[in-house]
């Protein structure tokens, strides 16, 4: 289990800085998403964090994190590195756009490969709901772009492999997301939206038949597709970037 709450996560980091630590301590040490937050709060998301096995008093004599806690502790220290890390990385220009779509490339496929192994049948159902979510929105386009990526993690999502999982959780990283608008505009300027509907159907059949050298050939062809789509008509992916970039600052495009 990995918490979205970042009121969680904090707490499991400061459990891992100080267990076994009693909820009094914890609660001298608070700051960041913790700021403010009130006793019975606090209280409550403990006892959430226990009931999910996060962490535990083993001892009564302070919390402490269990090995699924100190997974999913690692697992935030690391994305709050990286997140700092790439601070100064932004998709600016069409080269930018092409290098995350490369590296997407390198760490999709093998994320694709290990989805095929991992796969069970709540997982293919989970998927195939999102994509057919997908094809439902294909004539939405504040919708489809959301779609498309939702797809592509969950299947990170699945991977028991945690370094796959952290590298996903860099290119996957939210100063990246208008790269799925700006793709958009590519292949709706280039005429290949909905291929890639079909290139995710070609993917959910390996994966459903478990066969990683074909999902992970799947997934290769599908990014080798958008990087082609991205990098042949650079004045269109100019063009978008600037439009998105402007859009998130308010202002208009020269």
């Amino acid at each position: 289990m990995v918490t979205d709450d970042p009121r969680e996560r904090a707490l499991l980091e400061l459990i891992a800085e100080l267990q076994p630590v009693g909820a009094r301590e914890i609660g001298k040490r608070l700051d960041g998403p913790l700021a403010g937050l009130s006793e019975s709060t606090l209280s409550r998301l403990l006892r959430r964090l226990d009931s999910a096995g996060l962490t535990g008093s083993p001892n009564g004599k302070g919390r402490v994190l269990t090995p699924a806690g100190r997974e999913v502790a690692d697992r935030v220290a690391n994305e709050r590195r990286w997140s700092a890390e790439l601070g100064p990385l932004e998709l600016r220009t069409a080269q930018d756009v092409a290098d995350l779509l490369h590296a997407r490339r390198g760490v999709e496929s093998e994320i694709a490969r290990a989805a095929a192994l991992a796969a069970g049948p709540a997982e293919v159902e989970h998927l195939s709901r999102l994509l057919a979510g997908h094809e439902t929105s294909m004539d939405t386009e504040d919708e489809r772009p959301r779609r498309a990526v939702d797809f592509h993690r969950a299947l990170a999502d699945l991977v028991p492999n945690r370094v796959l999982r952290g590298l996903a959780a860099v290119v996957f990283d939210p100063r990246f997301d208008h790269l799925e608008q700006v793709l958009d505009v590519i292949t709706e300027s280039r005429g290949t939206t909905r291929r890639s509907t079909n290139e995710h159907h070609e993917l959910m059949d390996a994966i459903a038949g478990r066969d990683p050298d074909r999902a992970e050939a799947a997934m290769a062809r599908h990014l080798d597709r958008l990087i082609e789509d991205a990098t042949t008509d650079v004045t269109t992916t100019r063009e978008a970037i600037a439009l998105f970039l402007a859009a998130h600052r308010g202002t208009t495009p020269a």
